[in-house]
């Protein structure tokens, strides 16, 4: 419940306004205490609050009784209830760290600071981001015109093997015995991808194994810049809208070109630029994950997500991308902090073979939801079939199946943000 306290703005001696949370509430445990500043007004009895800190991208909508004043500072705490966790704003003294002869405070001023940058890079990484499987079918070709640990040959042995190393960051359903996807395989993929796993060495992110490659060819292309970029990037990556999987792509025509011609510097200089672009989305990608883009504005279920991930995922011998956000909350009304977690997990994948199809997976302890897209009636038709085999598989797993359905088409994306492509307080 909400209990009424009068806002600072209306001449409080405490300064305190309870409020309730609008959105998926961060991962906050009782007694925490951030510093905030009240970005928007979303309604009469709705603002936002964004804060920095040590864990950075901090954003939250709360109601309450009364508003605070927009740009105004202020502590958002977490204490103990009755029925839960409650939450209040308490606002900071008017006159708190002011610069001498102006009237913002400092904390605001490097606030203001740090999002105009975070604006900046993230405009700049979206003009240059691109898929994975446009890199990957870039270092494939390169591959087979200039093998790793061949002598004299067109790319440096370093280009070579930073290009292999990739290799083994992807989801490889041939690596397996039953040459198949499952549980263990997916985890040990995506420990990969973030360094916690043996994929590409020991220790090795994803962003790591790219950064290293970069560096390498551009060291090889000898100072050429890379033609123009021709095709269509992918949508940005989000945690509200609906993921887009990526189909295995073809190397460009200017790659080609320049591995048919022998030219080592120019193909390097091409791999540079498809390098760059692909970690500019990996780090789109960081920023969605905290909560850095406005890629959930009137999105209904962006709260239900924390993190996005593009996954790379070999198929027929080439590489597809799946395009993964998860999700994770405790559920009210059980016995302990933390003692009852559910799980969402949304994904997409696009090949030849399937077309483009949509999950959407929720594990509320052993019940499990499932809603499956798929735009090809082909597809969706054979999926529903397959539906009574993989009930039955995940009941033997010990899981309760509460729903699960196929879908022709996917889902819609609630209407894109307009104005503004970062969260940034105007």
């Amino acid at each position: 419940m909400i209990s009424r306290v009068t806002s600072p703005s209306q001449g409080s001696q405490s300064g305190v306004v309870a409020v309730r949370p609008v959105s998926r509430v961060p991962m906050l445990n009782v007694g925490d205490a951030i510093a905030v500043r009240v970005a928007k007004h979303l309604s009469e009895n709705v603002m936002r609050l964004v804060g920095g800190g040590a864990g950075g991208g901090f954003q939250l909508d709360v109601e309450g009784q009364e508003m605070l004043p927009l740009g105004s500072r202020a502590t958002l705490s977490v204490e103990r209830g009755p029925d839960g966790p409650r939450y209040q704003v308490s606002a900071a003294p008017q006159n708190a760290a002011q610069t001498p002869g102006q009237g913002t405070p400092a904390s605001a001023l490097g606030e203001t600071e740090a999002l105009a940058r975070i604006a900046s890079l993230a405009t700049s990484l979206a003009a240059r981001q691109d898929g994975l499987s446009s890199l990957y079918a870039g270092l494939a070709a390169a591959l087979a015109a200039a093998p790793a640990g061949v002598p004299g040959g067109l790319l440096p042995p370093a280009v070579t093997s930073a290009l292999a190393g990739l290799l083994g960051f992807r989801l490889d359903p041939t690596a397996s015995r039953e040459g198949r996807l499952d549980g263990p395989a997916l985890k040990a993929a995506l420990e990969g991808l973030t360094g916690r796993g043996a994929a590409g060495g020991a220790g090795a992110s994803l962003d790591d194994a790219l950064s290293e490659l970069l560096s390498v060819l551009k060291g090889a292309a000898g100072g050429r810049e890379a033609p123009a970029r021709q095709a269509t990037p992918p949508p940005l990556p989000g945690i509200s809208r609906h993921p887009r999987g990526e189909k295995p792509a073809r190397a460009s025509s200017e790659l080609v070109s320049a591995l048919l011609a022998r030219d080592g510097e120019e193909a390097a200089a091409i791999l540079a630029a498809k390098t760059d672009a692909a970690l500019a989305r990996l780090r789109l990608a960081s920023l969605a994950s905290r909560g850095l883009l406005a890629d959930g504005e009137g999105a209904g279920d962006a709260a239900l997500f924390d993190r996005t991930i593009d996954l790379p995922l070999v198929v027929g011998g080439q590489t597809a991308v799946i395009s993964l956000q998860i999700g994770r909350d405790d559920t009210p009304g059980h016995e302990g902090e933390g003692a009852h977690p559910a799980w969402r997990l949304r994904f997409a994948l696009d090949t030849e073979a399937t077309g483009a199809v949509e999950a959407l997976v929720g594990l509320d302890g052993p019940r499990l939801f499932a809603s499956l897209w798929a735009v090809r009636p082909d597809i969706a038709a054979d999926l529903r079939e397959r539906l009574p085999r993989l009930a039955a598989t995940l009941a033997e797993q010990g899981l309760e199946v509460v729903d699960l359905k196929v879908t022709g088409g996917l889902p819609d994306d609630p209407p894109a943000p307009s104005g503004q492509f970062v969260d940034v307080v105007s």
